[in-house]
């Protein structure tokens, strides 16, 4: 019974019998279409994102980042940029190269807290790098990367003031228009007077006047101005033991252009790697700028370390 049945189902498959060699001689044909056609091959993945598609015509990335935001982006007397967010865009440049098969610049113009989400939004700019925290409100309007930093907000005083104003809520504090700050701050301290400024710049200086008794930023940020302050002045930071908030930076980015959104992501879980051991590419960006040697010492510590390295979630 079992033969019979072979050989009955022989016959109904016979028709059906194409000689291996045009087996082989169809898939030769039709391979380079499936290859053009797949999600995964670069160029049809350049072409399916808007971005990666005019940067691999024009060969520019349109990115925009902080001039008064050191030492995460500055832009120096000549018109060029640098900074933690100047080195990760580089980085994301060399990517973009190695996608698109071509030469690629980098393109920078400086933005502002006001306008950096505008202009990702509109189509003006590719990507900003910076001190950009991400929210659900502003999800809205654009999307954002992978974290790549982490810090807690926090109020500069002058150190001989820090005494007498150790009591924040009933501080003035000098806060910057359209930052994640002024919103932390009325939570946290509903009794404070907030003073709004329209950047960093002119916050410190209603600090220098007397116009405020403290500046609201993460403290990183805070810092970093306070290091380029002529002339020095000794600082603290408030509260002294646990801040405020704690808030992640990170790229700004086109909404609904996952590609290029991967693109940058990739990028970032790269740089990561080795962070776990205090190695790798992103300590190095990391040292340069906040190690030992660095413009400010600010040592990675072990929760930042372990935050980033949660970061990288995918298996390689």
């Amino acid at each position: 019974m079992e033969s019979a049945n072979r050989r009955h189902c022989a016959e109904i498959f016979r028709p059906l019998a194409v000689p291996a060699r045009r087996i082989l001689t169809g898939m030769a044909l039709v391979a380079p279409l499936l290859l053009a056609s797949s999600p995964f091959s670069t160029a049809a993945q350049a072409e399916q994102s808007r971005t990666l598609s005019r940067i691999a015509a024009d060969g520019v990335i349109r990115a925009g980042t902080r001039a008064n935001a050191a030492p995460f982006a500055r832009q120096l007397g000549d018109g060029t940029f640098e900074g933690v967010s100047v080195d990760l865009l580089e980085e994301i440049r060399r990517a973009a190269e190695g996608r698109t098969g071509r030469p690629v610049r980098l393109e920078l113009s400086p933005v502002t807290p006001a306008d950096r989400l505008q202009r990702v939004a509109g189509g003006e700019l590719d990507i900003v790098c910076g001190i950009t925290t991400p929210t659900w409100d502003r999800e809205e309007m654009v999307d954002f990367s992978l974290p790549f930093f982490r810090d807690g907000t926090r109020v500069l005083v002058y150190r001989e003031n820090a005494g007498r104003t150790s009591d924040l809520g009933r501080m003035q504090i000098a806060v910057v228009e359209g930052t994640t700050t002024v919103g932390i701050l009325r939570d946290q301290l509903p009794s404070a007077e907030l003073r709004v400024y329209p950047d960093m710049n002119a916050a410190m200086g209603g600090l220098e006047k007397g116009e405020v008794g403290g500046v609201a930023n993460v403290g990183i940020v805070l810092l970093g101005l306070a290091a380029q302050a002529e002339p020095r002045r000794s600082v603290v930071l408030l509260p002294r033991t646990r801040p405020l908030a704690t808030e992640t930076l990170a790229c700004v980015l086109p909404q609904n252009d996952s590609i290029w959104r991967d693109l940058v992501n990739r990028t970032l879980v790269d740089l990561f790697d080795g962070v776990a051991n205090f190695r790798g590419r992103y300590v190095e960006i990391y040292e340069r700028w906040f190690g030992r040697n660095g413009r400010i010492v600010y040592p990675l510590d072990r929760s930042t370390r372990d935050y980033l390295g949660g970061v990288t979630i995918w298996a390689r």
